[in-house]
């Protein structure tokens, strides 16, 4: 009798030991990535879902794609997969700080941009009423019509000017980050979009000048601002390449040049992530 008695506790202990293996290995992802604030992560191979926190999307071409906003705490999350064979798998994303880099803009030329007016502050407040919904995350999104790398938003395209996520004074008053790349391109040179899409949105703005939204599916919103004018509009469909206005000066700038932006998924990464092989991007191991 007591050996059966004992033989059910090694039982019992062998299975509960088994369990929290178990448990402690899914707690506890074998894989990882390590990407800065306003990156991109990816997991390769087969994808099908993806998932990261408690938002989820299509994976694109068979890869999940996890960008990182750039305002988003530093520290360890959880990112998951269903590949198309069913099969579940969890990673863990660290996200490291990326230092905000001073950008001071002094002798500022656009007075109306610096003390800004009660009437130019109401008429920014009801412009982001609009734009907020069109760029953050959704539950439900069309599906994607873009392949990475994306098509670049100029051509030819100079080096960026190294400003994402800048922290901006204008003449020595604080302003928010710098959501976009900047480029050196003259005024007059034709703007292009960067993926097949749809335009959400083109209009003038007070602070973003003339600007363009495009909506690329799967949560992916291309920005293109300051233009001198733009020749698309609302719930037009655009082809990769397509010349969608031209550079150049409107809204806060002190002088021509082309601002690129991206949100994907609600997230504001660098756009640059987009031109760049996708191989180059961080990957799941």
């Amino acid at each position: 009798m007591k050996s059966v008695i004992v033989t059910v506790v090694l039982g019992l202990v062998v299975s509960l030991t088994h369990a929290q293996s178990k448990k402690s290995a899914s707690a506890e992802p074998s894989k990882s990535v390590s990407v800065a604030q306003g990156e991109v992560a990816r997991w390769a191979g087969n994808c099908l879902r993806c998932s990261f926190e408690k938002r989820a999307w299509a994976a694109v071409n068979g890869t999940c794609y996890y960008p990182v906003d750039m305002d988003m705490k530093p520290g360890q999350y959880t990112v998951s997969r269903r590949t198309t064979g069913g099969k579940l798998e969890s990673a863990q994303l660290t996200v490291t700080p990326k230092e905000c880099q001073q950008e001071d803009i002094t002798n500022f030329p656009k007075k109306e941009y610096i003390n800004v007016s009660a009437q130019n502050q109401a008429r920014a407040a009801k412009e982001a009423t609009v734009i907020n919904p069109l760029i953050r995350y959704k539950e439900t999104v069309r599906p994607a019509v873009f392949d990475l790398p994306a098509g670049k938003p100029a051509e030819p395209l100079p080096k960026g000017e190294g400003n994402f996520g800048a922290c901006r004074t204008f003449n020595g008053q604080p302003r928010d980050r710098h959501t976009g790349q900047d480029y050196p391109v003259s005024a007059g040179k034709p703007v292009l979009s960067v993926g097949n899409g749809r335009v959400l949105l083109a209009a003038n703005h007070f602070y973003s000048g003339n600007s363009v939204y495009i909506d690329h599916g799967n949560g992916l919103i291309s920005e293109y601002f300051h233009l001198k004018s733009y020749q698309v509009k609302p719930n037009q469909t655009v082809t990769k390449g397509q010349k969608i206005g031209l550079v150049g000066e409107t809204g806060r700038v002190t002088g021509p040049h082309l601002h690129f932006g991206v949100r994907w998924h609600g997230a504001c990464i660098n756009p640059g992530f987009l031109l760049i092989d996708p191989a180059d991007i961080p990957e799941v191991k």
